[in-house]
């Protein structure tokens, strides 16, 4: 059993730009199965940052698919479309400190400096600005070690300036990125874990990075395995993985609890969906989740 922690909150920040697959239902049922266990909260907030990929009718969407699962939510939502002051401070604070820079190279010219698939070179820290043309704004990242122990990957440390690049922290149009979106979004909502596939792994040094930056404190972090196609890729809306919402819950939430290492027995078939959620909540436990990177879809 879980140790009860009332002042337990967990989220599920899905991104509006399609509707909901089973990848990500499986993260928000273990997000949801974890605050529950221990008698927290769980919340739900809307990535919508980049408006010329979000629509609001996936919003929607979503919202009523995980209420057609069963999972409800305990706060309002949060948009953070809304929450572009915030975000604007924290950028000030950064650049005040001379933290940032700016930056004008396009993906074409981090390609043609063999760059796709490296570390990003510093190129506009030494070599002047092109007078008129929009910028990004990146981090000047520090020779340090960030550390932390993940629930379910264990312990796990990068070298920022050998393993990260100058990340960026603002885009040429004029969108706020992730790292800095999430870092003071899960403060404002007072987020203690932040549970999430392990595709996000990575993502977790340069936010906890930005996390000591702003002097926020850092949640715990639980990296569950991604779910993966039969060709070893994970399901997202970019591989065009099917609609959740037209699959059937009942046995859809016991597919789920297999591939998060619960023993559902067939007969809560015959529940209702809020008894089987139940019943995961009582037999939940994150130390039964193997650490590793993926697994690969299993049939109904």
């Amino acid at each position: 059993m879980v140790a009860l922690d009332p002042a337990y909150r967990g989220r599920f920040a899905p991104s509006p730009t399609g509707p909901l697959h089973y990848g990500s239902l499986y993260t928000a049922i273990a997000s949801f199965l974890q605050a529950r266990s221990k008698g927290g909260k769980w919340l739900v907030r809307i990535d919508d940052l980049d408006s010329a990929r979000c629509q609001q009718q996936y919003s929607s969407k979503i919202l009523k698919t995980l209420e057609q699962f069963g999972l409800t939510w305990d706060e309002p939502v949060f948009y953070q479309h809304t929450r572009h002051h915030d975000y604007q401070q924290a950028l000030e604070q950064l650049l005040e400190r001379q933290l940032l820079y700016p930056c004008q190279c396009s993906r074409k010219d981090l390609a043609n400096r063999g760059l796709h698939a490296g570390l990003y070179d510093g190129h506009c820290l030494s070599h002047p600005l092109k007078p008129n043309q929009p910028s990004a704004l990146r981090i000047r990242l520090a020779n340090k070690k960030i550390s932390f122990i993940d629930a379910v990957q264990g312990p796990s440390h990068h070298k920022l300036q050998t393993q990260h690049d100058d990340f960026v922290m603002f885009r040429k149009d004029r969108v706020y990125s992730y790292h800095l979106a999430v870092v003071i979004d899960d403060n404002t909502q007072g987020i203690t874990e932040v549970l999430r596939g392990h595709d996000l792994l990575d993502s977790t040094y340069q936010q906890i990075h930005l996390q000591q930056l702003l002097n926020i404190q850092t949640p715990h972090y639980a990296h569950i395995p991604v779910i993966t196609d039969t060709s070893g890729i994970k399901l997202s809306k970019q591989t065009y993985a099917s609609d959740i919402s037209l699959s059937p819950v009942k046995p859809t939430l016991l597919r789920t609890f297999v591939h998060l290492s619960l023993n559902p027995p067939q007969e809560l078939l015959e529940s209702s969906t809020a008894d089987i959620l139940n019943w995961g909540i009582k037999h939940w436990s994150l130390k039964q989740i193997i650490a590793q990177q993926s697994l690969p879809l299993q049939s109904n």
